[in-house]
C-alpha cells in the first residue's frame, strides 16, 4: 500500500481534503482554489484556550470575510459534539468532524502511528498539535502558527492581515 507524506511547512502546497461539517454538508479544500484564502484551525475540541481561540474567531469572522478569507476548523470528533460546540460558543460558521482522523494525521496534528503505511486501530481522541494556518488562494500554506509553542499564538488582526497577504 502506497501513502504520501506531506510537508506541512510554510511554501508548500497544502493537502487536498474532503470533510463533513456540522451541518450537514461535506467541504473539500482545493474548492476554495483560486476564490478564497483559507484559515485552517486544527484545535483540541476538549481544551478550554483552543475553544476560547475559536470563539475570538468567531467573534473576528466578518473581518475575515471581509479579507476574503473561509474559516475551516478541524478538530478529532463527531459531527453531533461539533454542533453542540458550535452552538455553545455560538459560532457564525459551522465546524469540520474528522472523526476517523485522516487529516489531522495527514497534518502531523495527531498521529497514530510512526509506520508508513497501516492500518490504523487506535482511537484518537484529539488533536494533539494545534495549529492555525493560512493557505493562500492557489492552495500553498503561507503562514503556518504551532499555538503550543511560545509565540506561536497570534491574535486575530494578525491573521487577517496574514489572510490579505495571501491574494499578493
Amino acid at each position: 500500500m502506497y501513502r504520501m507524506d506531506y510537508r506541512i511547512e510554510e511554501g508548500e502546497m497544502a493537502p487536498d481534503f474532503t470533510l463533513g461539517r456540522t451541518d450537514g454538508k461535506k467541504v473539500r479544500l482545493y474548492d476554495c482554489k483560486n476564490k478564497k484564502a483559507v484559515v485552517l484551525f486544527f484545535y483540541n475540541h476538549e481544551d478550554e484556550r483552543c475553544l476560547t481561540r475559536l470563539s475570538a474567531i468567531g467573534k473576528d469572522y466578518q473581518q475575515f470575510k471581509d479579507a476574503g478569507a473561509v474559516i475551516f476548523p478541524v478538530s478529532i470528533m463527531a459531527a453531533e459534539d461539533g454542533r453542540k460546540i458550535k452552538d455553545q460558543l455560538g459560532l457564525p460558521f459551522p465546524l469540520l468532524c474528522d472523526s476517523d482522523h485522516s487529516v489531522a494525521h495527514i497534518y502531523k496534528v495527531a498521529q497514530c502511528s510512526g509506520e508508513q503505511s497501516h492500518v490504523c486501530f487506535e482511537i484518537i481522541s484529539h488533536v494533539e498539535d494545534p495549529q492555525i494556518l493560512i493557505v493562500d488562494p492557489s492552495g500553498i500554506i503561507r503562514h503556518l502558527h504551532r499555538l503550543n509553542l511560545p509565540g506561536g499564538s497570534p491574535d486575530n488582526e494578525v491573521l487577517v492581515r496574514e489572510c490579505r497577504e495571501a491574494f499578493r
